[in-house]
């Protein structure tokens, strides 16, 4: 009887075991959906997905339900819930959002220009969203009535050449301490931030490789000095290098992790000082302030939130999948 390779043998099945019960998956939509944005309220998570499609999931019982099937609205990339309203945000040059409210779906449109909107955050009543450049300017909104009305920032960005916003995952803008803050990729990569609700803005350069389908995907920040964002190169996912740059200084300067993440990334959170990111490729996460990161599991997802002390990430096939927070 060989007493090491059984050994060996039972480590091996006991790791696969423990690894697979990391992952557990919910079905929210078809097959042929998917939802780059998510978030959480209460017991419930909020999806809108590419087909146009809102849907609510409850993490107590797994059950969904669409709330918006009578009137589904394109390609729906960010979503946020604010007070009793959801706001869900189109990505295909038409300006358009979409509002659930007691169980009815409005339509707005808040840009008379054909705008390509890249992301949105809300905190109470305030909220800022962006959009691809228009005749040289970066289209910016913001609303001080809880996502109602929106205006215009006072000031006007002057977008650079070949540089867009990334409209993957809905981390690609947040708000923190007084500050909303953004990031865009392409030729021309930047960390564009404002504490005054557009009236005045800071930019730094990102290191990102300059090229059409890479630069700054998604954002996260522990303070107003410390931070991270994470992108790369979508056309190629399993590229480690250039897809992470971490700021102690407010973004004013960036630097590379010793370890990065495996990947592509295209949204990254901060949560109890840890950082999560994930991508074509799996989630990965951080301890060290973005310096070192590990693999939390493999796997293609494309948007996350934390609610009740988990982590949920929206998966291929219209699935949610849950797992435990690192500690």
């Amino acid at each position: 009887m060989n007493i090491k390779s059984n050994t060996t043998l039972v480590f091996v099945i006991f790791s696969l075991l423990h690894f697979t019960s990391l992952t557990q998956y919910y079905h929210y939509g078809d097959s042929q959906t998917h939802s780059r944005g998510i978030t959480g309220f209460k017991n419930k998570l909020y999806l809108c997905s590419n087909t146009g499609l809102i849907y609510e999931h409850d993490i107590k019982t797994h059950k969904s339900r669409c709330m918006n099937l009578d009137a589904p609205l394109g390609e729906l990339r960010d979503i946020d819930v604010n007070g009793q309203k959801i706001i869900a945000m189109q990505s295909s040059n038409s300006s358009q959002l979409a509002y659930v409210l007691n169980g009815k779906t409005i339509r707005t449109k808040i840009d008379a220009n054909k705008v390509f909107f890249d992301g949105m955050a809300m905190y109470a009543m305030k909220g800022m969203l962006f959009g691809d450049p228009v005749d040289g300017i970066i289209p910016v909104y913001y609303t001080k009535s809880g996502g109602i009305k929106w205006r215009p920032v006072k000031t006007p960005i002057k977008g650079l050449d070949g540089e867009y916003g990334f409209s993957a995952s809905g981390t690609n803008i947040i708000y923190i301490d007084q500050a909303f803050i953004f990031v865009t990729g392409g030729l021309n990569s930047r960390f564009i931030k404002t504490e005054d609700m557009g009236k005045t803005w800071f930019t730094s350069a990102l290191p990102f490789e300059s090229k059409a389908s890479s630069g700054a995907y998604a954002l996260a920040m522990a303070n107003k000095q410390e931070g991270v964002v994470v992108g790369g190169n979508y056309k190629n996912p399993e590229d480690p290098n250039k897809n992470c740059f971490i700021t102690a200084d407010g973004g004013k300067t960036w630097s590379a992790p010793k370890k990065s993440p495996n990947g592509y990334r295209s949204c990254v959170l901060f949560h109890k000082g840890v950082y999560y990111a994930c991508g074509e490729t799996g989630i990965d996460y951080s301890k060290d302030n973005g310096l070192n990161w590990s693999k939390l599991t493999t796997g293609k997802f494309y948007s996350m939130t934390i609610l009740k002390n988990k982590l949920f990430a929206s998966a291929t096939q219209g699935r949610i999948a849950k797992f435990s927070l690192v500690r």
